[in-house]
C-alpha cells in the first residue's frame, strides 16, 4: 500500500513537472522579448544616480551619465571589499574631468550583497541627501527585478531606469548559447520569486 502511494506521488510530481516546464519556457521567452531597450536619451535630470555593481559597463554608463549632467551624485552599490576610488579609476581608465567628479560626487557602498540590499542602500543614501529622484543603472536582464524591488522600497521617490546591455549578451540568438540560457533562466526565476513576494 505504501509503495502504491509512493508511485502515485511520483507520478503527480512527474506530471506536474511536465506541465510546469512549458509554462516556464513560454514565460522565459516573453521575459526575454520584453527586456528594456537601450535608450540614447536620458530624459529629465535626477538628484542621484545609482549603479548596481556587476560589470564595468554598468559603472562606465553611470559615470557617463554623471559627466553629462543626468544626475548630481552617484552611488555605486555593492562594491567589493578592498575596492577604492583609485582602483575604480584605473579599471575604467577615467580621464581628469571624470576623476574630479569621482572625488566630489561619487559614493561607494560596500554592505549590499543582493538587489534588495542595493535598494535599501539607495533608499538610505537618498534620505541622507534629501534626494527626491533617482536613476537606476543595471543590466537590461536584471532591470525588471531591480525595478520592482526599488519601486517597492521607495514608492515616494521619482525613479528612472537606465538599462545597460552586456557586450556578450546577444538576445537575437540567446537560445543557441547555453551560458546565456542559464543566465536568463536564473534571472527569470529570481524575477518570478520577487514578483510573487507579498
Amino acid at each position: 500500500m505504501i509503495a502504491v502511494k509512493a508511485i502515485l506521488i511520483l507520478k503527480f510530481i512527474f506530471i506536474g513537472g511536465l506541465l510546469t516546464l512549458p509554462c516556464f519556457i513560454a514565460g522565459l521567452q516573453h521575459f526575454v522579448l520584453n527586456l528594456p531597450k537601450i535608450s540614447s536619451s536620458f530624459g529629465p535630470a535626477t538628484d542621484g544616480i545609482v549603479v548596481i555593481t556587476g560589470g564595468q559597463q554598468r559603472l562606465a554608463a553611470g559615470f557617463r551619465l554623471l559627466q553629462i549632467g543626468a544626475g548630481k551624485s552617484l552611488l555605486v552599490s555593492g562594491v567589493g571589499l578592498g575596492v577604492s576610488k583609485s582602483i575604480l579609476a584605473d579599471e575604467l581608465n577615467l580621464d581628469a574631468p571624470v576623476m574630479t567628479l569621482l572625488d566630489c560626487c561619487v559614493t561607494l557602498e560596500f554592505a549590499a550583497s543582493d538587489t534588495r540590499g542595493n535598494a535599501l542602500a539607495a533608499s538610505q543614501w537618498a534620505a541622507k541627501n534629501k534626494f527626491q529622484s533617482l536613476r537606476l543603472v543595471t543590466s537590461n536582464y536584471h532591470m525588471p527585478r531591480a525595478k520592482r524591488v526599488f519601486t517597492r522600497k521607495m514608492p515616494d521617490k521619482e525613479l528612472y531606469f537606465w538599462p545597460v546591455s552586456p557586450a556578450d549578451l546577444t538576445l537575437e540568438t540567446w537560445w543557441q548559447k547555453p551560458d546565456i540560457i542559464r543566465l536568463l533562466a536564473r534571472e527569470y526565476a529570481k524575477y518570478l520569486t520577487e514578483y510573487l513576494r507579498v
